[in-house]
């Protein structure tokens, strides 16, 4: 319900004091964000060919070492940038992780040694643990409480537009710059570089665009210390908020699994057929493609149903729907088979499901005051999450199969639908549901 001094943009009421021109911003944001945060993923399998030498059955390895370089960083990255935003503002943390970001994807091409890009991926690291915290901060500063959910969901097709923008451009770029003349590694070069660039004019539409200050609920003369330990005391006073920290745990890592490893087995897929490294960056997306294609549509399914459901049932239901799309994909032979492609659609129906049931669970019950830091460990989480399930799914890889890192995400996405439903149910024994 609109309430004095707000306005609607789409199906979503905004908060008192926020203009369209800052919604749209954030619809901007949605677009561009998560596809600069997993678009390296698109990449990497090419750089660690050409670049560094590393033969097709040691990739794997070496893909979640650097994740593990990258979620690390994030630890650190998603609790102080949260605390840091209701101190300075959101619109300055935001910008700043575009500018790490652009910085990050201009020299990765360059890397030589895994300790070079372990170093770029720790930089990058700190622009998504910015940009992304701040993109889900937000959506809660910006929507009231009833109307999240729709905001989420607008917000999580923008995403999902983006992602699948990103891979199909820049899975394209070194094959389009080969044809030219480059050399493999400097096609590379040119591809990153012209994402640095995209990531650099963003951080500048985000300045202009996007509501300056700390809202005003937020006081921004609390140390951080602080603000941290208040969002740690926030999960102590509500086990709601405690168990939204173990869906992001497992949705976050779910969208790390995908960005990795969808793309990293569909590149040996491709180069297994014959074609050249230019030509299985982009052959070799196909199967994240159809997967973030499908997570694209699939927020307009579910937004009205995970709003009108109660909090704990629409978790429970989002992390089911996880467990089925990736426990499929055991059943996956060759990823670029037609006959695979039901199964990447149902990856990407979990994929998203997973992250909007977390995402909408936290925006609802994070407390204003506190809203940032909340969201901060939520996302500090996430990190952790990625960082366990990337470091043991590079080695199930590598070691069981293609498939193994997928199932292992799938049944840690049942654990935490099990756990959401025994909350439902204590809170309906309690008529607090």
């Amino acid at each position: 319900m609109a309430t004095s001094g707000s306005v609607r943009f789409g199906p979503a009421t905004l908060q008192p004091g926020v203009a369209k021109r800052h919604a749209w911003g954030l619809m901007y944001a949605s677009f561009v964000t998560i596809g600069l945060a997993t678009g390296i993923a698109v990449l990497t399998p090419y750089v660690l060919t050409n670049n560094l030498g590393i033969p097709q059955a040691a990739q794997g390895t070496a893909l979640g070492t650097l994740a593990v370089a990258q979620e690390l960083a994030l630890l650190i990255g998603f609790a102080l940038f949260g605390a840091l935003a209701d101190k300075i503002g959101r619109r300055v943390v935001y910008s700043l992780g575009l500018v790490l970001l652009a910085v990050a994807y201009g020299a990765y091409a360059y890397g030589e040694t895994m300790a070079e890009l372990v170093f770029y991926r720790v930089l990058y690291a700190f622009g998504i643990g910015a940009a992304t915290g701040m993109f889900a901060t937000i959506i809660s500063d910006y929507a009231v409480v009833n109307d999240r959910g729709k905001l989420t969901a607008m917000c999580g097709f923008l995403n999902g537009l983006g992602v699948v923008v990103v891979a199909i451009f820049l899975g394209k770029l070194p094959a389009y710059f080969a044809q030219g003349g480059a050399t493999p590694v400097e096609a590379g070069q040119s591809a990153l570089g012209v994402v640095a660039a995209v990531a650099a004019v963003s951080a500048l539409v985000l300045w202009l665009t996007l509501k300056p200050g700390v809202p005003a609920s937020v006081d921004a003369k609390k140390p951080v210390t602080k603000l941290l330990a208040e969002g740690l005391g926030a999960a102590r006073s509500n086990r709601r908020i405690a168990i939204s920290y173990a869906a992001a745990f497992v949705a976050r890592g779910d969208i790390a699994i995908v960005g990795l490893f969808a793309i990293a087995w569909g590149n040996q897929a491709a180069i297994a057929d014959g074609f050249s490294p230019a030509e299985a960056a982009a052959k070799g997306s196909i199967p994240f493609v159809i997967a973030q294609s499908t997570a694209l549509l699939w927020p307009a399914v579910i937004a009205v149903p995970l709003d009108r459901m109660a909090r704990m049932k629409s978790l429970a239901v989002t992390m089911a729907l996880g467990l089925i799309g990736y426990c499929a994909l055991i059943l996956v032979e060759d990823p670029l088979l037609p006959a695979a492609i039901p199964f990447f659609v149902l990856l990407g129906i979990g994929q998203i499901s997973a992250f909007l049931g977390a995402q909408t669970v936290i925006g609802k019950e994070a407390p204003e005051e506190v809203r940032a830091s909340v969201i901060g460990l939520f996302n500090f989480c996430g990190a952790l999450g990625i960082l366990v399930l990337t470091g043991i799914g590079g080695l199930l890889f590598d070691r069981v199969g293609p498939w193994a890192p997928f199932f292992l995400v799938g049944l840690l996405n049942g654990a935490v639908a099990l756990l959401a439903w025994w909350q439902l149910r204590q809170e309906r024994a309690l008529g607090a549901a």
